[in-house]
């Protein structure tokens, strides 16, 4: 649960409770939504042709990523994490940060933000159930410690991203102020995070299941998806 503060006329207003979520974040679900869902699908049939021991290594690995997290990662450290990714993000878009609480249960983070960064207001209340903070550590540590070991780096990548996708989907309820105070209600949080774990999963099994060039694989079969889109509607429009 994160608290926010509005910098307005050089006064700071609490406005903790507010709505969030405007023409941008709508905007950007419209987008993204189908986006995830096409990349999703498309990494999936890639599966076809992944060498099935790597990728059942990968997929174990995100298991007991998500075993260990259950079991470790409660209490004090798990609202800690779910509030550092508010934070984080805040920060990352320019806002000030003001003060962190952290109980066994709950917690916020307080942060002031100017009319210019309001519109990320959304995207930081949904951080703890999008960000994937701990996959990225375990990418660089698998990048800088096991570089030439390809199935370490599965292991590694996929322990952390198994942690985090149990993170981001616990913590998900109709009570949770984060999700429940976007514009639009509970059900249009839930899709937004939805679209940005689709994305995100999507990515990771592309590389799990073919390296490389299952990532310039996807991309590919993206691209001729929204040409063959673009010349259907234009095709269309001439006739």
């Amino acid at each position: 649960m994160s608290a926010r503060e509005k910098k307005k006329s050089g006064k700071v207003k609490d406005t903790t409770g507010d709505v969030v979520g405007g023409f941008a974040f709508f905007l950007s679900l419209a987008a993204l939504l189908p986006t995830g869902l096409l990349f999703f699908t498309l990494s999936i049939a890639q599966l076809r042709g992944a060498d099935l021991k790597l990728a059942g290594i990968f997929l174990v690995s995100c298991l007991f990523g998500a075993m260990l997290a259950q079991g470790c990662i409660r209490g004090h450290l798990s609202v800690l994490i779910h509030e550092f990714k508010h934070s984080l993000i805040s920060n990352l878009v320019g806002n000030k940060f003001k003060e962190m609480r952290i109980n066994e249960h709950s917690g916020h983070v307080q942060y002031s933000y100017t009319k210019r960064t309001a519109h990320y207001n959304a995207f930081i209340a949904l951080a703890p159930y999008i960000v994937p903070v701990f996959t990225f550590i375990g990418t660089l540590i698998a990048i800088a410690c096991f570089r030439e070991n390809e199935v370490a780096t599965l292991v590694v990548v996929g322990l952390t991203y198994g942690a985090d996708l149990l993170l981001n989907m616990r913590d998900i309820s109709p009570v949770q102020t984060d999700i429940t105070l976007i514009r639009g209600g509970y059900s249009v949080g839930l899709l937004y995070i939805a679209a940005w774990n689709f994305i995100i999963a999507a990515i990771l099994f592309a590389w799990a299941f073919q390296g490389i060039p299952g990532l310039l694989t996807l991309v590919e079969a993206v691209s001729r998806f929204f040409i063959a889109v673009y010349f259907s509607i234009a095709g269309g429009v001439e006739s």
